[in-house]
């Protein structure tokens, strides 16, 4: 019967109709054999600084939970940097397009003008200019696997200290802020996901059992099928908060598109079935589906290859503002102001800097999702708490305190603390959202409206 159909067709769309379905059956074999491949590295044991506990345990834990989940795991332990680099170059050929690419470090890492480098065993530094050469640049790493693979999973369990911090201090150049506390912000481009074990400017702790508190807590959310990167780290995030005390707040960037899981996406076992539950009430009016708008967005572009790999974010319109964060090629962002060949620009997650014209180019559409408006709400007849000069400053301070911002005042360290902070009020006030900025004005005026200040 088949056969019969197709001999009626016309030879020209039986040819188009037989190539649409060969088309069909690469596309599904294409998905089909796309792979999830890992990098996972974890040093220990240094030849010119303190030694670690825990990074060859952790790297060695995580690479039996990987494969568990279907990874092709490189493994690298106590890596030489030339190892390092070996060993990462042979990980990046062997990926292709499709596949999903983890890249996971433990160990030790420090940032130098806003710029993050990891320790290979042997590295020796005594003055900035020995990072290049002796350690290994996360930019590199990053514009290298961002190349070749259209998702990434950056997983950085690092900067438990950083062992050169006084040597770096006295030889840091007069051009250069010298090595700081923690690891920098670092943006990549569209379909990376960058997790921290700790926030931006602060260390993380080694553990004094077998793993790390953030590779403990990461192994046991890690195979939890169906749940994407960012519900496995809100998980993380909420494990390591409290059983550091607060101390260490595991941090994420993220400019995926599509959604990725750990573990797969099949959907978890449901237990036995429960009785069913009582009538509840019509639920309200539901709000109108989501809304899916293309918006141009300028993007990093035509950085040099043999530079650095990356464009700087800066506080103020020209080379000597602090570098809140770095860029990668292909990084997503908005320009809303232009100071010669400088532009302020926004970037997806809402921070502000400026950084140079030359490397941004216009433009790319990127789907963002914005939802219509809803029917008016019903009146709530609850009542807000009461404005207090002490919530109206809780409030401001609180944006400064979310920025980095180290608090000068005894009642600002007192109700916050200065733990892991790392920025003045000229950098941290940059690194603000416009909406942020306008919050932090509109809450000093009513201080100022109520006489609080």
């Amino acid at each position: 019967m088949r056969q019969q159909i197709l001999h009626r067709i016309p030879a020209i769309v039986r040819m188009q109709l037989l190539l649409a379905i060969a088309c069909v059956a690469v596309t599904m074999a294409t998905k089909a054999h796309a792979a999830q491949k890992a990098f996972v590295v974890g040093n220990s044991n240094y030849a010119h600084t303190p030694q670690l506990r825990n990074p060859v345990n952790d790297a060695k834990d995580l690479k039996v939970r990987l494969e568990a989940l279907g990874y092709e795991v490189s493994l690298g332990l106590d890596l030489k940097r030339t190892e390092f680099l070996t060993k990462f170059q042979s990980f990046t050929q062997s990926l292709r397009s499709e596949d999903l690419a983890l890249i996971f470090y433990a160990g030790h890492a420090v940032q130098i003008s806003g710029e993050n480098f990891l320790f290979p065993v042997d590295a020796r530094v005594e003055k900035e200019e020995d990072a290049r050469s002796n350690l290994v640049s996360l930019n590199a790493l990053l514009s290298d696997v961002s190349r070749v693979s259209r998702s990434r999973i950056i997983i950085l369990d690092a900067c438990r200290n950083n062992p050169f911090a006084n040597e770096l201090e006295r030889t840091k150049s007069t051009r250069s802020a010298g090595a700081s506390r923690g690891l920098a912000r670092v943006y990549a481009g569209i379909g990376t996901f960058i997790a921290y074990s700790t926030e931006p400017g602060n260390v993380a702790d080694d553990g004094d059992g077998r793993n790390s508190p953030f590779t403990e807590s990461l192994l046991r959310h890690i195979n939890q099928s169906g749940a994407d990167v960012h519900a496995v780290m809100r998980r993380v995030r909420s494990d390591v908060q409290r059983s550091t005390n607060e101390r260490q707040i595991p941090w994420e960037n993220s400019s995926l598109i599509d959604e990725v899981t750990f573990a797969g996406t099949q959907p978890a076992v449901v237990a036995a079935a429960s009785p069913p539950a009582a009538k509840q009430p019509p639920p309200p009016t539901a709000l109108p589906p989501p809304e899916r708008i293309a918006e141009p967005y300028h993007y990093v572009s035509g950085l040099d290859p043999k530079g650095d790999n990356f464009l700087a974010l800066r506080s103020g319109a020209g080379s000597d503002g602090a570098r809140i964060a770095t860029m990668g090629p292909d990084t997503l962002l908005k320009v809303v102001e232009s100071q010669g060949v400088w532009k302020r620009v926004v970037l997806l997650d809402g921070t502000s800097g400026w950084a140079h014209g030359n490397w941004i180019a216009c433009c790319r559409n990127f789907l963002s999702t914005r939802r219509a408006i809803s029917p008016a709400p019903t009146p709530v007849t609850a009542q807000p708490p009461a404005e207090t000069c002490d919530s109206i400053w809780t409030s401001r301070n609180s944006i400064w305190h979310r920025h980095g911002y180290c608090f000068t005042t005894a009642r600002g360290r007192q109700a916050f603390g200065n733990a892991g902070c790392f920025r003045d009020e000229g950098s941290a006030r940059a690194a603000m959202s416009a909406a942020d900025q306008e919050r932090v004005a509109a809450l000093a005026a009513r201080e100022r409206d109520l006489g609080c200040r």
